[in-house]
């Protein structure tokens, strides 16, 4: 299959060190084992700071950036990037188009629909309300329309979580469009576990947002003496860490993945102190890859950590945006590191046979293998 992999949010840096860079880049990595010819539209193509190990071909596509221009400048940023993608596919006759969802984007159905194509989209969050609650939305009528067209137009939507899928359906998505595919995490990346016999060490990856519960993560560690904290990761709440006694706080800020792997490793505990909401429709990538490093994971108890951590055989649960209950736990592992070592190897074990890019990468191959629309231009597709 000669498939086009479209990443059209102009935030994700392919060759880049954030989250979604890591889930785009596994998952193509995933895809071409698998057989795929792939084909990687991005407006961010660059490189970054981390390396893409696939043997696939990289296309730099016109980005859409809304902020401060006019409705008719954005329509227009629109219809630059379907045509760039439609040239593309026409010139390397691919067979069925790969999405992850981006706010003010439409060319992958666009594209998909001229040339009758399958079309698969992944979608992470509910972007445009994210974008109106935590930043903010222009020209919020168009994201809609955008938006709309591409759930409308699209074969299958991927969700990542229950609470996502549930949430699109409320939308008016039709269930049968609709399948919960979580994260995965490549295990064979991480290292055997290493530990400080002198330190109890805890640590954070990830963005340092109001979402992330930053607040409840510095107060936690700061309430539990001769724990020591790592960092990697920065953000707007950057500042609440110095919260933390500065000798027992190590901020690393944003490193490349494969030194993100081996910090984990060498933790005891790995902190996901997520803030609670209404409907927490993440597949935290932190939470499987603590797990794949052998790090006893500390998770808030929402969304799908409850069933992900087994119920608190493989880790431990806290509640939301509760200091005391998160510092509770610390310590608790603190005094007894071999129960932290020992729900870091279960976690360990079953993220590595239940959690797999490969097997996500296998059922986007499954959806972008139904059958497809017939090519308005007559043209014979094999997928």
């Amino acid at each position: 299959m000669r498939l086009l992999f479209l990443s059209a949010d102009p935030g994700v840096p392919v060759l880049g060190h954030k989250g979604a860079s890591v889930h785009v880049r596994e998952l193509i990595c995933a895809l071409a084992g698998l057989g795929a010819e792939l084909h990687v539209a991005s407006p961010r193509i660059g490189w970054e700071g981390d390396a893409l190990e696939a043997p696939v071909t990289m296309h730099g596509i016109p980005g859409v950036l809304p902020e401060r221009r006019v409705r008719t400048e954005v329509v227009a940023a629109v219809d630059a990037q379907a045509q760039a993608l439609t040239e593309l596919a026409d010139r390397h006759e691919v067979d069925a188009i790969y999405e992850r969802f981006s706010l003010f984007s439409a060319a992958g159905v666009r594209v998909a629909r001229e040339f009758g194509l399958a079309h698969a989209l992944e979608v992470n969050a509910p972007l445009r309300e994210e974008a109106a609650s935590y930043r903010t939305l222009p020209h919020p009528e168009l994201a809609l329309s955008l938006e709309e067209e591409v759930m409308d137009e699209t074969d299958r939507v991927l969700a990542v979580s229950g609470a996502l899928a549930a949430t699109l359906i409320d939308h008016g998505l039709p269930a049968s469009k609709v399948e919960v595919v979580p994260n995965g995490v490549a295990a064979h990346r991480f290292p055997e576990p290493r530990r400080d016999p002198c330190r109890f060490i805890v640590g954070f990856a990830g963005s340092l947002k109001p979402w992330h519960g930053v607040e409840t993560l510095a107060d936690a560690v700061s309430a539990v003496p001769g724990v020591h904290l790592e960092v990697l990761g920065a953000g707007p709440l950057e500042e609440v860490l110095s919260r933390v006694p500065p000798d027992r706080i190590r901020r690393l800020g944003v490193r490349p993945h494969e030194e993100v792997v081996e910090r984990m490793t060498g933790w005891d505990a790995g902190l996901a102190p997520y803030a609670p909401v209404d409907r927490f429709w993440f597949s935290p990538l932190k939470v499987l890859e603590y797990m794949a490093a052998g790090t006893c994971p500390v998770v808030s108890d929402v969304g799908d950590a409850r069933q992900t951590l087994g119920g608190g055989e493989r880790g431990l649960l806290v509640p939301p945006a509760d200091p005391g209950a998160l510092a509770d736990a610390i310590r608790s592992l603190a005094s007894d590191r071999e129960n932290a070592r020992r729900l870091g190897r279960r976690a360990r074990e079953w993220v590595g046979g239940h959690r797999s890019w490969t097997v996500n990468a296998a059922r986007a191959l499954a959806a972008l293998r139904a059958p497809t629309r017939a090519d308005p231009l007559g043209r014979p597709r094999e997928v």
